[in-house]
């Protein structure tokens, strides 16, 4: 008479037990929806580990879940863990000088034809930054006249830009800190206008960046300079080389809040807490508070944890 209580039979039950688990979740996997594959997969191992228990347990837990809608909650958490909350104080120095910009972006993608091409013709004379964002809004339009207006200013931008650059080239005298700078003005308004295309971004970014690293060590430093360079080499993702480049900027000119500044947001860019920490030390015991730009000055405050 076979004796079930024996502990040869409860191994051999243990073990049959877990291979026909292991099939059936094998099988189940190939035809369930991915979102689910990990849920069978915990009740395959609650199962081996409590057999009949565990199938049971795990079954009603899951069955639970979904009367109760964890999953949903799950969600809820998930997009709250992962909330990025916005910069409002930035926001609200951004929005008092921007009161009377038109929501070009909007209008453009509107079929008001008339209104689109007066939109666009506006943007040769403004300060806008990144009319090609804008531009290529009224490339891509179902309009042939708002194609055609924005495919215009496009080319007009791009040859008064380039002339524009021509001649404060040729105004560049060493003797004469301001035409420099005046150049170099011309190069960021040109790279931040994206009306450039790749080749062409990448051609003036070379360019630009040849320029600096040749004149900056003959000159007489200005924080703007380190600034440029290091901005220049973060577009050229030399990341090193803008690091030191703003550093350079801080231990030229410690009260001046702009390195510092600068570290910080290409330290927080790379999650570099250890890094920033030091910087924020420093930006406390040099800088005055007023120094500071108020639209960046309540964001370092919380990072610091000190009321500046």
């Amino acid at each position: 008479m076979v004796n079930f209580q024996e502990p040869y039979w409860l191994i051999f039950f243990y073990v049959i037990h877990a291979l026909i688990v292991m099939i059936v979740t094998l099988l189940l996997r190939k035809r369930i929806d991915d979102d689910n594959k990990g849920t069978i997969t915990w009740l395959a191992i609650t199962s081996v580990f409590l057999p009949v228990i565990g199938e049971l347990l795990g079954l009603a837990a899951w069955f639970a879940a979904k009367l109760a809608g964890t999953n949903h909650m799950i969600d809820e958490y998930d997009d709250y863990v992962n909330f990025t909350p916005l910069n409002l104080e930035y926001l609200r120095y951004e929005a008092s000088s921007s009161m009377d910009l038109s929501p070009i972006s909007d209008a453009l993608l509107r079929n008001d034809g008339v209104n689109q091409k007066e939109l666009i013709v506006s943007l040769i004379n403004s300060d806008i930054a990144n009319k090609g964002r804008h531009l290529n809004l009224g490339l891509t339009n179902n309009n042939s006249e708002t194609v055609h207006y924005a495919a215009t200013t496009m080319n007009v931008l791009s040859t008064r830009f380039e002339k524009e650059l021509e001649h404060a080239t040729n105004e560049l005298d060493p003797e004469a800190p301001m035409s420099f700078e005046r150049l170099c003005n011309v190069y960021e308004r040109y790279l931040a206008s994206g009306i450039l295309d790749e080749n062409g971004q990448e051609r003036l970014e070379k360019q630009y960046e040849q320029l600096l690293e040749e004149a900056v060590p003959k000159l007489d430093k200005a924080p703007w300079m380190y600034r440029s360079l290091g901005d220049i080499y973060v577009r050229r993702n030399k990341r090193e080389e803008a690091e030191r480049a703003y550093h350079e900027m801080a231990d030229q000119f410690p009260s001046h809040p702009g390195g510092y500044l600068k570290l910080i947001e290409l330290y927080y860019a790379r999650r570099d807490w250890k890094n920033i920490k030091p910087v924020l030390t420093d930006l406390f015991q040099y800088v005055k508070e007023e120094d500071i730009p108020e639209n960046q000055r309540f964001i370092i405050q919380q990072m610091g944890g000190k009321a500046l």
